[in-house]
């Protein structure tokens, strides 16, 4: 029985890390699509969170690392989520702003 336990603990870590992989690319085909400067916006954060999610995938690391990371990309990919249902005129970034 304790044999599973640790099986299911490493390879449930690997599925929710998968999970994650798979909503960042649901994400990026979605941003491809849209508008900028939501465009713009999305694809940025988007780069920032594959760097965490390959560290994920590629690195040893410990538990507590782990666990942060994974909570920190989950949130980020939210922040994404919401980005991408907003209307380019809702948008106040400072690069586009300044143009007017």
């Amino acid at each position: 029985m304790g044999g599973m336990m640790l099986l299911s603990r490493i390879f449930g870590f690997q599925r929710k890390v998968r999970k994650l992989r798979k909503t960042w690319d649901r994400l990026r085909e979605k941003s491809l699509k849209k508008k900028n400067p939501i465009r713009e916006m999305a694809l940025e954060r988007l780069d920032a969170i594959e760097n965490h999610l390959r560290m994920l995938e590629e690195q040893k690391l410990s538990k507590i690392d782990r666990a942060r990371i994974s909570k920190e990309v989950e949130i980020d990919l939210e922040e994404v989520k919401a980005l991408l249902e907003m209307e380019p005129e809702d948008i106040r970034h400072p690069a586009y702003t300044q143009k007017a």
